[in-house]
């Protein structure tokens, strides 16, 4: 084989990796976090303000924890209030297994089953009104 004839197999090996490549992340899925981050970045404000008055309440805020024993994810608050809210369950790597749930704490807790949620990271996100203030919580848990 003369250096021509090498000089044109390696090209169009090249040309043939460089479309392989082109097709596979064609084909590749692509999920945003979310469709409107734009608008949500704007807005980001008002979330540092929600997270600071989180932080304020001490140990009145709103907890939640992975509670293997019992296979249960608990939102706990020992505030005396009444809280009007979402339970968001956030999957980074799949955004079909997300979940939302309206806040109903029963004596000052709500129970979720572990086994209902995919194993992985998930971020649990809590956003409230109290006393017509707002509060966001959120925490990663490994399921």
């Amino acid at each position: 084989m003369n250096w021509g004839l090498r000089i044109v197999v390696a090209f169009i090996g090249f040309v043939a990796v460089i479309i392989t490549l082109v097709v596979i992340s064609m084909r590749q899925n692509i999920n945003l976090v979310a469709e409107d981050y734009y608008v949500q970045e704007i807005a980001y404000q008002k979330q540092i303000d929600r997270v600071k008055n989180h932080m304020d309440l001490g140990q009145l805020g709103l907890e939640v924890e992975l509670e293997p024993a019992t296979n249960q994810i608990v939102v706990k608050s020992s505030s005396q209030g009444e809280l009007k809210g979402t339970v968001y369950f956030f999957r980074p790597s799949d955004e079909r297994l997300d979940k939302s749930y309206h806040l109903t704490l029963s004596d000052g807790k709500q129970l979720f089953n572990s086994s209902d949620f995919a194993k992985g990271l998930w971020k649990v996100k809590v956003s409230w009104t109290e006393n017509e203030k707002e509060y966001y919580y959120e925490k990663l848990l490994v399921i």
